[in-house]
């Protein structure tokens, strides 16, 4: 029987040594989280620490998110799928791979990033919220691409609904309708929708993805 491998894990774990020792640059709140994750990894051996490092679930939301397409550009055209950067797999695996111990619930139910542009922000986002949409568990998935102004609001919404369309096998291995506003699985009634300011009452998103923070109201 093989061994399972975790490229993706092992690449985000690298990221964060290379940050600690100082081999890649980084501000001091990327160091503390690149130490914190270290640090974690050897604490989670303890039976009094509360969360562990499932790197299935981390190596699965990676590996998902690079099968999806490119959406603009060169490698649009090249209809090239999604690599994700050392960072960007840190980032990734930290949150979906960190669980409770007991409960398997996620470690982390939010995540700040600050991504320059053309850092594939937006795409990141997408393959993010489609992965907490198709195939994260979650019956009757709501998830939301929220922000200030409705073009904002369809900065990610787009590129998710293009990458949909762009991969008949993702929408029929999960039974995704795609609309022009928004996209549904009738199976188990989740939806993904780009959502303009206040959500109001009766929504309960499973993921949103909230672009240009700082302009929403504190």
């Amino acid at each position: 029987m093989s061994r399972k491998s975790y490229p993706n894990v092992n690449a985000a774990n690298q990221y964060a040594r290379d940050v600690v020792r100082g081999k890649i640059v980084a501000c001091q709140f990327v160091i503390q989280a690149c130490q914190r994750h270290l640090d974690d990894l050897m604490a989670e051996k303890s039976k009094s620490f509360r969360y562990r490092f499932d790197k299935d679930l981390a190596e699965r939301a990676a590996k998902f998110i690079q099968l999806l397409p490119h959406t603009k550009g060169e490698w649009a055209f090249k209809r090239m799928p999604i690599t994700l950067e050392p960072w960007q797999l840190f980032v990734i695996c930290c949150a979906f791979g960190w669980v409770n111990k007991g409960s398997r619930l996620r470690r982390f139910r939010e995540v700040y990033t600050e991504i320059p542009r053309k850092n594939g922000k937006s795409a990141i986002s997408a393959g993010v919220a489609l992965y907490c949409f198709a195939c994260d568990n979650e019956f009757g998935a709501e998830v939301y691409s929220g922000a200030t102004t409705e073009k904002q609001a369809w900065e990610v919404f787009r590129p998710a609904r293009l990458m949909c369309k762009r991969t008949p096998m993702l929408t029929e291995a999960f039974g995704i309708e795609v609309n022009a506003s928004n996209m549904n699985r009738p199976e188990d009634g989740a939806r993904f929708e780009p959502l303009i300011g206040n959500p109001g009452d009766g929504s309960s998103p499973h993921c949103a993805v909230v672009d240009e923070y700082h302009e929403h109201a504190t």
